[in-house]
This record gives C-alpha cells, structure tokens and sequence, in this order.
C-alpha cells in the first residue's frame, strides 16, 4: 500500500529505540494532493463549502447550548435563593411568633403568680387577725375551740 505524502516530507519516519518508544509521527498527509495548482471542482468546491456551513453549524449550535446551559443554571441559582430567602422569613416568622407566645405565657405566669400571692397575702392577714382577736381573749359568749 502506498501512501502519498507532501513534497515537503523527503525522509521515511525515524526508526524506533524501542517497541515501547515510539517516535514521533510523521507529519499529516494532504488531503487533497492532486488538486494543488489546478482548478476545483465543483464536487469539491460543494463539499468545502458544505463542510464549512456545517462546521459554523456545529459552532453557532454548541454557543446556543452553552448559553442555554448558563441560562439555566443562572435560573435555578436564582431559584434557589428565593427559595432560601422564602425559608429564612418562614423561620423568622415562627421564632417571632415563639418569642411572642413565650412572653406571653411569662405574662400569664407572672400575673397567675401576682394573683396566688394576693390570695396568700389575704389569708395571711385573715389569720393574723383571728390570732390576735383569739389572744386578745375577747370572749364574746363563745368557748375556745379547744373546748370543743
């Protein structure tokens, strides 16, 4: 089989050291050899031109997929913060609302407790009064209770 190769390539590839060391490659055959310095074509001319039409193509298609790929990813990032701000005031709004029932029952408490302790007090009082009527020996016609 025989390979045809640029005029500028005059020499047969280097011979390898080695099997494992391989040269370096010879450089790449021309793709079209027999059409230097004649006229194209239109076969070739077609191909050339189709070949570039495709290869801006694939360009202008693989850019849209790229900026369609950011796009997306810029939208969900976006959406994720949203969605992370949204969290953040929906757990505000319940810490809010804790710290609200939580002094409220503290109010709750602290009256409850305002209210045992005037009750106490007036039993107190009541009692201090009984005893010192009681040791002040006013005996109304009534026997002691602990004659009873």
């Amino acid at each position: 089989m025989k390979f045809f190769m640029c005029a500028n390539y005059a020499e047969d590839p280097p011979v390898s050291i080695s099997l494992y060391i391989r040269p370096p490659s010879p450089p790449p055959m021309c793709m079209c050899y027999r059409l230097i310095d004649t006229e194209m074509q239109d076969l070739v001319v077609t191909e050339i031109r189709e070949r570039g039409r495709r290869a801006w193509a694939n360009f202008d298609l693989e850019e849209h997929r790229k900026k369609a790929e950011a796009e997306e990813k810029a939208k969900e990032k976006r959406e994720w913060q949203e969605y992370y701000v949204e969290q953040r005031a929906m757990i505000d709004e319940m810490l809010k609302k804790k710290r609200e029932e939580e002094l409220r029952l503290a109010e709750v408490y602290r009256e409850r407790q305002e209210a045992r302790d005037a009750e106490r007090q007036g039993k107190k009082e009541t009692a201090r009064a009984a005893k010192e009527a009681e040791e002040a020996g006013d005996g109304k016609g009534k026997c002691p209770h602990w004659t009873r």
